[in-house]
């Protein structure tokens, strides 16, 4: 079967070798490996200070294979031998980011010479072929859970850093219309543990975010994790620090040449949930928006 146009082998990177699991359940990439050896990749980017800080002998005892079978796992994946493989998790933890600078130069190529319409047609391709495949891997068990944790958490809190707090705002205020106690981390200046210090285990964390992931993101979902809260993700990958954490998590396809993350899959998914929430929640939607919509005549806010 074709592979994913966006995997190269070996990977270069950490966010490219979290894309092979997925696609080697679902058929799209065709590799002479075992469930063994797919479980034990799986727990090495679950754990990605796992591989670089251990030997290949004390790896192999934690993901319960031989040294040789990781050894055979690194050169199926394009690797010349273990040592490379692991100095691929050990450059990412090591070195400072080079995403969006990575993404700008690929982007800038002199030799090559397309018209406007044509970049525009590219772009629009690869969006149209993200949607797609966004929508194609959404699970209706994943998605009647989320909308399920939406409309029966006594409060929601929803939270974003960098990019993914736009997406995180814009959630917050369309979920906001259908629901009450809905409000951003962060938005009142309260911080992130006075945000954690109001939830319980009626409550709902939703965090939105994708690769290259924020700190302050996986601290946050780590310390829900660990006061047993419930967590939302929306993120890029099964295998992501978010995902790993969550209760459950709808996974958007991002790939773009866009020197930053693209959005489009993701606000796709974020509004797929919410029409399915909206729905589980019925008349109380409609009752909640014809109030809105009442104040809203009162204040002459409409045009």
């Amino acid at each position: 079967m074709k592979p994913d146009s966006a995997v190269r082998f070996p990977p270069t990177s950490l966010a490219e070798l979290r894309k092979l699991p997925s696609l080697l359940k679902r058929g799209e990439l065709e590799l002479p490996m075992g469930k063994r050896l797919l479980n034990a990749l799986c727990a090495m980017l679950d754990d990605p200070r796992l591989v670089a800080t251990h030997s290949i002998t004390e790896l192999a005892r934690a993901t319960a294979i031989s040294p040789a079978s990781l050894t055979r796992l690194a050169k199926l994946l394009g690797f010349k031998g273990f040592v490379q493989f692991q100095g691929l998790f050990r450059h990412a933890l090591a070195e400072p980011g080079r995403y969006y600078s990575a993404q700008a130069t690929a982007l800038i190529n002199p030799n090559e010479e397309l018209s406007a319409e044509r970049r525009i047609k590219q772009h629009l391709e690869t969006q149209l072929d993200n949607l797609a495949q966004s929508a194609n891997r959404l699970s209706q068990d994943d998605l009647r859970q989320a909308a399920q944790l939406l409309a029966r958490a006594r409060r929601v809190r929803i939270s974003g850093r960098r990019q993914s707090y736009g997406l995180a705002v814009m959630f917050s205020y369309m979920l906001g219309l259908i629901r009450e106690q809905v409000s951003v981390v962060g938005a009142a200046g309260e911080g992130q543990a006075q945000a954690l210090a109001e939830l319980g285990s009626r409550d709902l964390l939703v965090m939105f975010g994708s690769e290259p992931y924020s700190r302050d993101s996986v601290m946050l979902a780590q310390v829900a994790n660990q006061l047993q809260l419930p967590l939302l993700t929306l993120t890029d990958s099964h295998h992501s620090p978010l995902a790993q954490l969550a209760e459950c998590s709808l996974i958007s396809h991002n790939n773009s040449a866009l020197y930053t993350n693209s959005m489009i899959a993701t606000q796709f998914l974020a509004e797929t949930l919410l029409l399915h929430t909206a729905r589980l929640l019925g008349h109380q939607t409609v009752e909640r928006l014809s109030r809105r919509e009442e104040l809203i005549n009162r204040l002459n806010d409409e045009f």
